[in-house]
């Protein structure tokens, strides 16, 4: 009996030791992995073909006016005490120093500004007659020249109403509007504009010639008497012309207001 238990005690000790070394064995033999975890990135990227473009357009201007209203500061303290220096300087000495001294200069030097003043005055009245006698008066294109087969005299004997509608044709003729052929006002005015200027002209030519004529200087200027009746001639036909245009006009006013009120 004593037997049989050590018996089963060794055997119990071999099958303990045996499933010890198992364990370990088995524990050993296990390789241990250690994973170390990497982020992970999804790149997915989505190229498109459009475009979405947004552009401003705002404008903000900056509007400074602080350099001009310096710039008028500076100007209006410059004057203002340019204007005390004068007063301070002006003492009652000093202007009859000044006014002596005007005088004086004026006194010594009279026949220098006499003769620079005839001879300016002389030279503007020469260029002026000769402008516009030559220069513009013997325009053939004139409206006092219209007609120039005809005399004053016959001018005024012809019918009015054929002598008009002449007139006007010859209006639209020569300023009629190249863009915009079928507009009706541009010719009447262009018109206008011109007969002003020339009995503008004439009237200035006669009166300045008429002044030379009274001083008794017309042997020294570019004009005579023959061509102060031509220009006087270009005057009365130039008038004349006007107030064909003139009747014309309210004749053709008062038709459309008659036609209005019907």
């Amino acid at each position: 009996m004593l037997h049989t238990t050590h018996k089963f005690l060794l055997v119990f000790s071999l099958v303990s030791i045996s499933h010890s070394f198992c364990a370990q064995t088995t524990t050993t033999s296990t390789p241990v992995h250690h994973y170390h975890m990497e982020p992970t990135y999804h790149y997915d990227p989505v190229i498109t073909s459009e475009i979405h473009p947004h552009v401003t357009t705002e404008l903000h201007p900056n509007i400074i006016v602080s350099n001009t209203s310096e710039l008028s500061v500076k100007m209006s303290e410059i004057s203002m005490q340019c204007m005390q220096a004068i007063k301070e300087t002006m003492t009652p000495e000093n202007y009859h120093f000044v006014k002596d001294l005007i005088t004086q200069t004026l006194w010594d030097y009279r026949y220098a500004i006499a003769c620079g003043t005839i001879v300016g005055s002389y030279g503007i009245t020469s260029l002026l007659l000769l402008t516009d006698y030559y220069h513009y008066l013997q325009n053939d294109t004139l409206w006092a020249r219209w007609k120039p087969e005809l005399t004053f005299e016959l001018l005024c004997t012809m019918p009015q109403k054929n002598l008009t509608q002449e007139l006007l044709a010859t209006i639209n003729e020569r300023n009629y509007n190249k863009n915009n052929p079928t507009d009706f006002a541009h010719p009447l005015t262009m018109f206008l504009i011109s007969i002003d200027t020339e009995i503008k002209i004439c009237k200035r030519y006669i009166a300045t010639t008429q002044a030379i004529k009274r001083l008794r200087l017309m042997a020294i200027f570019p004009t005579n008497d023959n061509k102060l009746n031509e220009i006087n001639k270009l005057l009365e036909r130039a008038l004349f012309i006007k107030h064909l245009f003139l009747s014309w006009l309210s004749d053709y006013n008062t038709g459309n207001k008659k036609e209005v009120n019907v």
